[in-house]
C-alpha cells in the first residue's frame, strides 16, 4: 500500500447531520417546527435527554436542545450585522413565505441574493436567527425564475 493511499481526502467533511438550536422548552418548540416547517421526530422524546430532535427531509438532525443559560445563537459579522447560524435549502420559497407570514412567524422581508437566489430570515419562539434560500435559477427554469422574482419583488 503506498504511503498516499493512507491519507484521507483534502475534503474529508462529506455534510452536516446534526445542527443544535437552544431552546427554553424543546416540546414547545418542536410543536411550534411541526406546525410551520412539517418536521417530523427523527427518534422518540425522551424527556431525560433535555431535547427534541426533528428530522428534515433529506434526512438531516435538528436538535432543540433545552438550556436555562442565554439563548444567543446569533454574532455579529464585521460590519455589525446580526448573521445567523443556519441557512435552510427549500423548494418554493413564495409559499413557505406566506405561511410564515399567516402563522404569525417573525419574518425579515423576501431578499434577491442574485447568484445566491432568494432568501428571507425568520425567528424561532426563542428569538433564535435562521436564514432560508433557494437558488431559483438552479432549481426552476429560466422562465419560472423570472416570473416569481418578478411577482416577489414587484418588477414590471
Amino acid at each position: 500500500m503506498s504511503e498516499t493511499s493512507n491519507q484521507q481526502p483534502l475534503n474529508a467533511l462529506k455534510c452536516v447531520c446534526s445542527n443544535y438550536v437552544p431552546v427554553k422548552d424543546p416540546l414547545r418548540s418542536a410543536e411550534w417546527w411541526q406546525r410551520n416547517f412539517g418536521l417530523a421526530y427523527a427518534v422518540p422524546y425522551n424527556p431525560a435527554e433535555f431535547q427534541v430532535i426533528l428530522k428534515l427531509s433529506d434526512g438531516q438532525w435538528l436538535h432543540l436542545v433545552e438550556t436555562d443559560g442565554v439563548i444567543d445563537n446569533q454574532f455579529p459579522n464585521k460590519t455589525g450585522y446580526e448573521m445567523f447560524r443556519l441557512t435552510f435549502e427549500v423548494r418554493q420559497i413564495e409559499q413557505l413565505y406566506d405561511r410564515l407570514q399567516k402563522n404569525g412567524v417573525r419574518t425579515a422581508e423576501l431578499e434577491d441574493r442574485g447568484n445566491c437566489g432568494i432568501n428571507f430570515v425568520f425567528y424561532d419562539p426563542d428569538g433564535n436567527k435562521f436564514d432560508v434560500n433557494e437558488v431559483v435559477h438552479i432549481h426552476r427554469t429560466p422562465e419560472e425564475a423570472e416570473k416569481i422574482k418578478a411577482h416577489l419583488f414587484h418588477m414590471a
